[in-house]
């Protein structure tokens, strides 16, 4: 077969394979491939920077039924505060008011002080006049007197009952919002809307281009993205978040989650995808430039660029393993116990300051303190109380909210030493050995040894509650300086897709591998189908040209079909290998095609000439026999 035949040949099956590329067909089969190929992606380690806050079933079964009250997650807040998290990225979408809740730490300790407090001064006040009249002290125009101010007391006190009363009952959308606010490293979500919203929420969209926009510099044919309308969440969670994202996420034809958009153009403001908005936070807030097929992150010292496909989007480098067994979780409930364990703690002691150890105490010179010891942590934690407090209503005042939650923190931290001292003192152990001496021959030794059954058991009870809480907290000390991803991935959840490895993977995954990809350089570069079609147009040229001769001879239809489908293998292993080891990819599937299907065109041509040849000659020969 002449050098013209095979040319044609080659073009002709390239033409037919690109025209393929032209008109779209072959994007879904090359999405499959391009799933394959992450397979040979070089393994490598996750980023450790991202902790997820999983509200998963423990959690589920710890708080009740998702969606919570939501002061369980303003406590959750004020702990990622406490313990150094570098962002709050909540996955969770607070869009409408929630429902008032109580205030349980003070219904159960608070309230019951300040009654009992206001009653002792009342009953002193009471004990006091009578005694005063009783003893002649006070004729009847001084007890009247004194009878009116003890009137205006049990006013006063009145007043003041039925406000602390009334305080139990709080808006948990506002104790979010200032928990929020104190925290100041929140980020809420941005829902983006296909059509106009209207009514109160459409009435949104001025504060999210005043609060959470972003100034894009865009080039000319750059992406601007498919919505016309954008939902922040509450107006008083939006106002007291650092910032928002976007959290829709682009999905292939196939249903699988293989790219994201990082910046989403809506009434000519710029909106950053969820987990890339505070990441640029954290860079300094760097100028972005968005180009058709790249995005430039300016910073002083190194530009980052992003490589987009060709609708603008980046493509996500997925973990082979699954949601659990990628980056490191924290269950929500972890956080519940952590709360449960220090008001547990703070009863304990109440308990404990109330209970006969002064009389112990007069037997075991190590006793001696423990009264103080008491009284001191029940100071601190009124102390504690109103500094919390103070911190939530002056988040306005960011030194002045800073100060007072550093003394909330403060006197807690001093409350758990002190407890820890309790604990190492081992007060029941040294009760109960005190109870033998003291009951001989006691009338009241059934009264001493309930009373110290009652102190040994809240002392074990409150060591158990301490080691609890130690645990707890050693396991949420690790979200320093952490992107803490909070979302729901219990069994109820819904919000389940597909990526390149597994069918099922919890989406809320997908902003952590959007921080992997970015803060690794990790980046894959999806070549633009022009690429593939031009090698569809070498590829078989090269090989029919170079297969023709060998040292002058034709070659066998053996040796041209043998180097024709290696020709193919080596498509797709050039392909692969790139891929493997610089991240671009380029679509294998027109090339290796047109290869393919133009060795075979090939050969079945020069099989029926070669046919037709042999038919000539026997013809010939039988002609002359």
């Amino acid at each position: 077969m002449s050098i013209w035949k095979n040319t044609l040949i080659g073009l002709a099956a390239a033409a037919f394979f690109s025209l393929f590329y032209i008109i779209g067909l072959f994007g879904p089969a090359e999405d499959k491939i391009y799933d394959l190929f992450l397979r040979f992606r070089s393994g490598r380690e996750r980023i450790s920077n991202v902790v997820f806050l999983d509200v998963d079933d423990d959690a589920i079964a710890y708080n009740g039924v998702f969606p919570w009250p939501r002061s369980v997650t303003a406590d959750g807040l004020l702990r990622l505060k406490e313990y150094g998290a570098q962002a709050a990225i909540f996955d969770i979408e607070f869009i409408d008011k929630g429902p008032a809740g109580v205030d349980s730490v003070y219904l159960d300790q608070g309230l019951p002080a300040d009654f009992t407090g206001s009653f002792a001064e009342i009953s002193g006040n009471v004990s006091a006049l009578f005694n005063a009249i009783n003893s002649g002290r006070l004729n009847t125009a001084g007890a009247s007197r004194s009878a009116g101010e003890l009137l205006e007391l049990i006013g006063t006190e009145r007043e003041y009952l039925l406000n602390r009363a009334r305080s139990v009952a709080r808006d948990n959308d506002d104790y979010l919002s200032r928990a929020s606010a104190l925290f100041g490293k929140s980020w809420a979500t941005l829902n983006l809307r296909s059509d106009p919203l209207s009514d109160e929420q459409a009435e949104r969209r001025p504060m999210a281009e005043e609060l959470f926009s972003y100034p894009v510099n865009v080039s000319s044919f750059a992406h601007e993205g498919p919505f016309v309308d954008i939902l922040p969440a509450l107006p008083s969670f939006a106002r007291a978040a650092e910032g928002a994202g976007f959290t829709n996420v682009d999905i292939d034809s196939d249903g699988v989650r293989r790219r994201i958009y990082l910046a989403q153009k809506i009434f000519d403001h710029w909106y950053l995808q969820l987990a890339f908005a505070p990441l640029i936070h954290a860079m300094g807030n760097p100028e972005l430039f968005l180009y058709p097929r790249k995005m430039v992150i300016q910073r002083d010292n190194t530009n980052i660029t992003i490589p987009l496909d060709t609708r603008g989007r980046m493509m996500l480098d997925w973990p082979p393993e699954d949601y659990l067994n990628s980056y490191d979780h924290i269950s929500f409930s972890v956080f519940s116990a952590l709360e449960e364990n220090e008001t547990q703690m703070n009863q304990y002691v109440r308990a404990l300051s109330t209970s006969a150890i002064p009389y112990f105490a007069q037997f075991d010179s190590e006793l001696n303190s423990v009264p103080l010891v008491l009284l001191r942590i029940e100071r601190n934690i009124g102390e504690a109380s109103q500094a919390k407090a103070l911190a939530l209503e002056s988040t306005g005042d960011r030194p002045a909210a800073d100060a007072a939650f550093d003394d909330y923190v403060r006197y807690r931290d001093e409350n758990r030493e002190l407890i820890r001292e309790l604990v190492t003192l081992d007060l029941g152990a040294r009760v109960a050995a005190l109870v033998p001496s003291l009951s001989a021959g006691n009338p009241e030794a059934a009264a001493i040894s309930e009373e110290a059954d009652y102190i040994t058991a809240l002392s074990g009870y409150l060591k158990t509650s301490l080691e609890g809480y130690s645990v707890f907290e050693e396991r949420i000390k690790t979200i320093k300086d952490k992107f803490c991803i909070l979302g729901r991935v219990d069994t109820g959840t819904t919000d389940i897709g597909v990526n390149p490895f597994h069918g099922e993977y919890v989406n809320v995954g997908t902003h952590a591998v959007v921080l992997d990809t970015i803060l690794s350089g990790s980046f894959i570069k999806p070549l633009s189908p022009l690429w593939s079609i031009v090698l569809s147009l070498l590829v078989p040229l090269f090989f029919f040209v170079s297969a023709l001769e060998i040292r002058g001879k034709a070659s066998s239809p053996t040796k041209r079909a043998i180097m024709g489908f290696a020709a193919v293998i080596l498509i797709v292993a050039v392909t692969i290998l790139l891929f493997r080891f610089t991240g671009i990819f380029l679509g294998p599937l027109g090339p290796a095609l047109a290869m393919f299907s133009a060795v075979i065109i090939r050969e079945i041509i020069s099989y029926r000439g070669s046919e037709k040849e042999k038919r000539f000659y026997r013809r010939a020969f039988a002609t002359y026999t």
